[in-house]
């Protein structure tokens, strides 16, 4: 009877309320590669040390995902939220709250949401800084393309949606525009055939090198972020501060994004908000803000208007 009941509200209000308990599956490996690390949690103080000092040499590592999946969702084809945490590639892991809550709560709807680890660390220099960026991206394409090959998940090629934080929402902007899009990067080649669809992208606080990337795919883009950012620029200049420039070139944040988006007809939504935090959905101690479950919502309401 209960079964029956979640089937019906899920029909009703198909993909925006909440109708299926959530299983995850753990420690999921999706593929092994030559990296640094990928583990470092928030707050964690030798990070900085990572960054700044590390001396050794790239290693194989593993690389995990956790598989959020609605439990009694009827057995047809299911959408697929593809999330990456932030920490400009040198902090952060799968497990970080933002992730796990916002996952938690897809998969409830009746999505498959996953999020992943993808492999940290880089020396501070711009070329390198750049390939972290690469990297990053490499793995989210390899998470993808493993996910899409678990039949037992019953993923809808057609629906696949990209959202990450910060470093992991340069990574879902580049996963739609520049490694799926028309013209693939050259840099790297997408180990998946075209035969399946980004959605949607949620940009949460991210940005992107060149604007004109946005011309190669046509993918509607939620954006968040804070109009005094103190990390990432919020239209356009170097992140993360002043030493942003030992690192990196200048970028384009949310606004810069949307207003592009918006002159090449893409459906686009943007929430500029007027605190000034970089991680809004998260406090200091790591607990979720009222700032999380806007944002949460947004994204279930904007993804739900990709589907068909």
């Amino acid at each position: 009877m209960m079964g029956l009941l979640c089937f019906l509200v899920a029909m009703v209000l198909p993909f925006t309320t909440p109708a299926y308990e959530v299983t995850v599956e753990k420690d999921v490996t999706y593929t092994t590669a030559m990296g640094y690390y990928t583990y470092a949690p928030i707050g964690d103080k030798g990070s900085t040390l990572k960054l700044l000092f590390h001396s050794g040499i790239p290693k194989p590592v593993t690389l995990e995902m956790d598989i959020y999946k609605p439990a009694g969702a009827p057995e047809g084809p299911r959408p697929l939220l593809l999330m990456m945490h932030g920490g400009s590639f040198f902090i952060g892991n799968k497990e970080e709250p933002g992730q796990v809550g916002w996952c938690e709560y897809f998969a409830s709807l009746g999505y498959v949401a996953v999020s992943i680890n993808y492999r940290l660390g880089f020396h501070a220099r711009k070329k390198e800084f750049r390939e972290a960026e690469l990297r990053a991206l490499e793995d989210a394409d390899a998470a993808l393309a493993y996910l899409l090959g678990r039949e037992d998940l019953r993923i809808d090629p057609d629906r696949v949606f990209v959202a990450g934080t910060s470093a992991g929402a340069m990574t879902a902007l580049s996963l739609a525009f520049q490694l799926y899009g028309d013209r693939p990067m050259q840099a790297l080649k997408p180990r998946l055939p075209r035969n399946f669809r980004v959605r949607a992208v949620a940009n949460l606080w991210g940005s992107v090198h060149d604007l004109s990337v946005l011309e190669n795919a046509r993918v509607p883009i939620l954006s968040f972020q804070s109009t005094a950012d103190p990390v990432m620029p919020y239209d356009f200049g170097y992140p993360l501060g002043w030493a942003g420039r030992l690192i990196s070139d200048p970028m384009y944040g949310t606004h810069a994004v949307h207003e592009k988006a918006l002159e090449l007809g893409l459906r686009a939504e943007h929430h500029p908000v007027p605190e000034p935090r970089h991680r809004m959905h998260l406090d200091d101690a790591l607990e979720y803000t009222p700032r999380f479950f806007e944002i949460r919502d947004a994204m279930a309401e904007f993804f739900a208007g990709e589907m068909e």
